[in-house]
């Protein structure tokens, strides 16, 4: 597949439109919004892990000698049963137009979509140690209360920091480590 990012461009257009079309079947459904989305993106991953796992599904569908008929009818095969006729028309739609190639860059984009349209900010929490489930609690609590937003963790472990946490939301980085405690004690003795 391709490199994540390469073609963010057209896979933002292509998100929008999915979101779009979530959005309208959901609403014609009387579903409830978070979870069709959350069913969609599980949908879509699955579709992705899928053709990131088999190697020869990737080489099928990014062979420019083969028709993009022939590739919107295997994919069909293939997902059919598997997800939701919406996920299934999409990738008729991503071979129609020759996009079967940015599934990865469009997986990424509509999770994206989807955090900011719910309020939801993916944030990395560094520890040392592994935080026990009270401790992440109360720190997602706390930085949830903070940004008046959502968040959705995702808690690293790294020996590097000596101790400490270092949260990084969006392009901020709160650095409550010791070493860097250490490198300003450092700073300001010099």
């Amino acid at each position: 597949m391709t490199a994540l990012f390469k073609n963010l461009k057209p896979a933002k257009r292509y998100s929008k439109a999915l979101l779009e079309l979530l959005q309208n079947s959901a609403a014609k459904d009387g579903a409830d919004f978070k979870e069709a989305s959350k069913k969609m993106y599980d949908e879509f991953e699955f579709v992705v892990k899928t053709v990131r796992e088999n190697s020869e599904l990737q080489n099928f569908i990014l062979n420019p000698v083969v028709s993009y008929g022939d590739k919107k009818d295997v994919m069909s095969q293939i997902f059919t049963g598997k997800v939701s006729s919406l996920t299934v028309n999409f990738l008729s739609l991503l071979a129609e137009n020759n996009r079967l190639n940015i599934l990865d860059d469009i997986l990424f984009s509509f999770k994206d979509d989807i955090n900011k349209l719910q309020n939801i900010i993916p944030a990395v929490i560094t520890s040392v140690i592994e935080l026990d489930l009270e401790q992440k609690k109360k720190l997602v609590e706390k930085l949830q209360n903070k940004i008046k937003a959502e968040i959705t963790p995702e808690f690293r472990l790294d020996e590097a920091i000596l101790g400490g946490l270092v949260i990084k939301i969006n392009d901020t980085v709160i650095d409550l480590s010791i070493k860097k405690k250490i490198e300003n004690l450092k700073v300001q003795t010099f």
